[in-house]
């Protein structure tokens, strides 16, 4: 017996580690599935019509406003569905970054400041027959469509937002991604409107901007970039609805402020639409809502581009400057600031 243990041993050895490289083999073949780890030192975007939905979703839901408040909802569930993004403190972050750029912004107040006591609809007449007047979010959904003047694909986007507001089950990222509402982009700051003055100013931020790129690109196609007329009416059109919407305040805060922080441009392109964005909701507001009475079927923010759009396209308005984006700011700001606040900026043809 002695002499056949070596010899069984020399017999089992090689189906031993047949066995072991056997399992051995299995072991490294199992995926290993990383969890995603977000990067805490930026500020990401997210689909504004993901936030506006969130929001919607926690001032509709009385029991959830009495856990939660809705920056801690809203960060909860953006965390729930772009874990590769969102991260804990993200919206105190975003907020405390938001109110240091408006602060520092010509010493303009913070959002926290009182609400507008009054903002003028000029785009549609209440049942009395009289305009339409309001604090920004006292008017009744009725009225707030009717003000907006929604075409019917607008209307099925809204409906479709509402549906899932409105829905009992958990918001996924599939039910978002097939909605397909085209124009409707990325956000960060903006989330500070959504959480200050709620979900419906927010979207009307969100309509406005989408439709001066689409009428932007029905008038000018793909030449609404790089310093071209089609760039400057952008600018302008999306500042005269922000300030009929919004009022004349919030759109500076949105778009001299925290849309130029969150896209920063060459010096060509951030002293244009500065000095285009005046023109849109300032210097030229009043004569690019006025009403072609004769137009009654037209929706009036069709007619306001329309109005913006004849502007551009006298030569007159337009002040061209020999600008690239290697020009410095040394050069561009003292020659944006001698033109006039009466005529539009444009350096690409």
């Amino acid at each position: 017996m002695k002499r056949l243990k070596p010899i069984l041993f020399l017999l089992l050895f090689p189906l031993f580690i047949a066995l072991v490289g056997c399992r051995t083999q299995q072991v490294t073949m199992v995926p290993i599935v990383n969890s995603p780890s977000p990067d805490t030192t930026v500020l990401p975007t997210f689909p504004a019509e993901v936030l506006y939905v969130l929001g919607a979703r926690w001032e509709a839901d009385s029991t959830v406003q009495q856990e939660t408040t809705i920056a801690e909802y809203i960060e909860q569930e953006l965390i729930r569905l772009y874990p590769e993004k969102a991260y804990p403190g993200y919206v105190q972050r975003l907020c405390l970054v938001a109110d240091k750029l408006l602060v520092s912004s010509v010493q303009r107040p913070t959002l926290f400041a009182p609400k507008q006591h009054e903002i003028r609809f000029s785009s549609a007449s209440s049942s009395s027959g009289g305009m339409l007047y309001g604090v920004l979010d006292s008017l009744s959904m009725q009225d707030e469509l009717q003000m907006l003047e929604l075409t019917p694909q607008e209307k099925g986007d809204w409906f479709r937002l509402q549906t899932l507001i409105n829905s009992d089950l958990p918001l996924t990222r599939e039910a978002f991604d097939t909605l397909n509402i085209s124009y409707f982009e990325e956000e960060n700051m903006l989330l500070t409107l959504l959480l200050w003055r709620g979900p419906r100013l927010f979207y009307r931020v969100m309509q406005s901007k989408a439709r001066a790129e689409k009428l932007a690109y029905y008038y000018y196609g793909e030449a609404t970039n790089n310093g071209r007329p089609g760039d400057a009416f952008k600018h302008i059109y999306v500042n005269v609805l922000l300030r009929t919407y919004v009022g004349e305040w919030l759109s500076h805060a949105i778009m001299d402020v925290f849309w130029e922080w969150k896209s920063p441009n060459a010096p060509c392109d951030h002293y244009m639409d500065l000095h285009n964005n005046i023109i849109g909701r300032q210097t030229r507001y009043e004569e690019f809502t006025t009403i072609d009475t004769q137009c009654t079927d037209m929706r009036h923010w069709l007619q306001w581009g329309e109005n913006v759009q004849h502007f551009i396209q006298d030569s007159v308005n337009g002040d061209f400057q020999v600008w690239d984006k290697e020009t410095p700011t040394f050069i561009v700001e003292p020659a944006a600031q001698k033109v006039s606040d009466m005529q539009y900026i444009y350096w690409g043809k």
